[in-house]
Formats: structure tokens, sequence, C-alpha cells
């Protein structure tokens, strides 16, 4: 299968159509702001659709089509990166050619990692791998309030409690839910002391959602959120001390920027794999049907594989850096502080994500 990896810096050039459509929408913008005639906008927007449609109109089945898919990931090497160019690869072999699907990493692409939804419903890409999507689809966050789900099996069990809800919300953007790859344990990393609970009190700690910020937040941190793309240069700049992330995800990427890692499970973090409808619905339902078997069968085992290389990688960590665990007494003291913001989360969304917690929560037992 034809798979295009493109990394900053690599010389690499991203889809032609797919520029064309980005310096269309960034010429409407400035012509908005430059009051430019009505008719110069109308004639950009018109140029903009056309090249919409040249980019993503569907072509004769025999031909196949190709899809723009976009990742939050940066770095090629990591796991759930390589996961998703094997996936690539497998379904344009499985699917005969009718499929193929370039990956483009983070930061390649003038979409936020916070926009990738976004990007998905304007078929700006047909295929996205969003681990930031709770400020497009909040209702995901029942199961990512920290704290709260203790281990892998309690985590797939709330995984399928939240799968309805989450297809729905998706849905009425015009996204279908194709599958989704999950990370290892969420624990904190720091360029400055971070041993106990305590320690994150004054630390600017990278987030990636709204609910890892409460918690940084409630321990007396200041919590940012930034793309993984954005990361290096916050932490060199000094705008972030630390990052909330697995061992598997990027502490091993990132592990020349730490000296502590403080070992307290905050939770688990899924990505999950969207694709425009429009898109979707131009596939032949055998060749949708090959693509879902094939991203069934690829996210598992990336989530293995990333599972098994965690504690390996945490190991190897612990060797250039102070890891600490918490004590039972600080598990406890964290899970006392930031209990209160369940209730208060639910109160915030609405009935439907009260009533979603309500089941996650007896399913856990607490």
């Amino acid at each position: 299968m034809e798979r295009e990896v493109l990394l900053s810096g690599d010389g690499a050039r991203p889809n032609l159509a797919f520029a064309a459509i980005v310096d269309a929408r960034n010429g409407m913008a400035r012509a908005a702001r430059s009051r430019v005639p009505r008719r110069l906008a109308a004639f950009a927007a018109a140029g903009l659709l056309a090249l919409s449609a040249l980019a993503t109109q569907a072509t004769p089945v025999t031909a196949g089509q190709t899809w723009n898919a976009y990742t939050y990931n940066s770095v090629a090497t990591v796991t759930a990166a390589k996961g998703l160019a094997e996936l690539f690869d497998e379904i344009g072999k499985r699917t005969n050619g009718e499929l193929k699907i370039k990956l483009h990493l983070g930061g390649t692409l003038q979409i936020k990692a916070t926009d990738i939804t976004q990007a998905v419903a304007d078929n700006i890409v047909q295929m996205g791998d969003d681990a930031f999507f709770l400020g497009s689809v909040p209702v995901g966050a029942v199961v990512r309030l920290p704290m709260l789900v203790h281990d892998p099996v309690e985590y797939q069990k709330v995984s399928a409690i939240l799968a309805p809800a989450l297809s729905e919300a998706y849905a009425k953007r015009g996204i279908v839910v194709v599958g989704q790859y999950v990370f290892p344990e969420q624990v904190i990393w720091s360029r400055k002391e971070l041993k106990s609970l305590k320690d994150i009190q004054g630390q600017k700690i990278r987030v990636i959602s709204p609910d890892q910020g409460e918690f940084i937040k409630k321990m007396g941190g200041s919590p940012v959120t930034l793309g993984t793309a954005e990361v290096p240069a916050a932490i060199d700049r000094g705008v972030v001390d630390g990052a909330i992330t697995a061992s598997s995800g990027y502490g091993y990427v990132w592990r020349d920027l730490f000296k502590y890692n403080y070992r307290l499970n905050l939770g688990y973090v899924s990505s999950l794999l969207l694709v425009n409808k429009k898109a979707w619905d131009r596939l032949s339902p055998s060749v949708q049907t090959v693509v879902q078997d094939t991203i069934r069968e690829i996210a598992d085992k990336t989530t293995r594989a990333m599972a098994a290389e965690d504690q390996d990688l945490t190991q190897k960590l612990a060797a250039q850096m102070t890891a600490t665990s918490p004590s039972p007494a600080e598990v406890e003291e964290a899970g006392q502080k930031i209990r209160p913001y369940y209730a208060e989360w639910a109160k915030a969304q609405g009935p439907e994500a009260a009533e979603l917690l309500d089941q996650v929560r007896k399913a856990l037992g607490r």
C-alpha cells in the first residue's frame, strides 16, 4: 500500500490539494480582516469549495479512494504512530487498493491538536486520530475523570458504557467513530522536584483535557493545554515544568527533558479514530466491513503493545531520573480532593452526563 508519513523539517511535501485548501482558508480569513470587497471574498469562497470538491470527490470504485489522515502524534517512532502506519498499510492491502490513507504527523499540517475533530467534520481531512476531543465532545470525559478508573480492565468496562453516547454525539457532527486505542496509566513528569503530591504545588503542568487540568489546580499547580508537538519547546522555554503522559506515550520520548517522574496513576486516555461520514458513505459496504475489522484488530494490538512496553520503559527511565511511587495515603488524599469534581462536572454537562457518570460509578463500585 502507498503510505506517506510527513515529518516536520524532513523536506516532505504535504498533499497539494490539502495545502491548497488550507491556503484558501487562510486567504479568506485575511480578506475578512482587511475588509476586501465582497466580490473578492466570494471569489475566494468559490475557489475554496472547488478545491474541496477536487480533493475529496468520490472516484470510481475501481480507481480507489485516497484519504488524508491527521494525528496529534508528532514522532513516527512512538508505538501509537507506528500502529497507525501499520493500520493504514493493512487497510490498503486488505481492500486491494480501493482505499489508501496518507498519514500526516502532528505539526505537519495547519491543524491544532484540539481541532482534529472539527477538521474531520469539515472534511479537511477524512480521518482523524484524536486524543484531545473533550473540547468538542465533553461527554467523553466521563471515563477520564482523574482517579476514577484504576486499571485497564475497569477502563474497558466503562468505555463500553460510554460508547453509544460517544457515537451519537459524533454522528450529530457528521462523524463516524470507527475505533480507539488506549494509552497506559497517565502519570506526572517534571524537570522540577516532584517526589510527592505536595510537590505539584506551584508547578506548570501540561495537560490534554480540562479534567486533567482540574486535578492539577486542586493540587495547587497550574495546568497548561498544549498539543504534543508543542511540548518540547514549551519545556525548553519554561512555559511548562512538566507534563502528564504515559511512559510508553511520550514519557520516553521526552526523557531528556525531565528529571522526575511521580507515578500517581490519574487514569487512562483513549485516542479516537474518526472518519468524516460523507467520506465513509462513499465506501462500499464490503470495504467498510474490512476497514472496521482491520481497525479493531490493529487498534487492539496497539493498546496491548503500549501496555506491554510501559513497564519496561518505566524501569529504563528510573535509571536516569528520580521515579517515585505515591504512598497509599497520598493516593487516598488525591482521590478525596478530586472526587467532589465528578458531580460538578456532571452538573455542568447536563442530565445525560449525570446519568452516564452514575452508570460508570455503579459499574466500578465507587
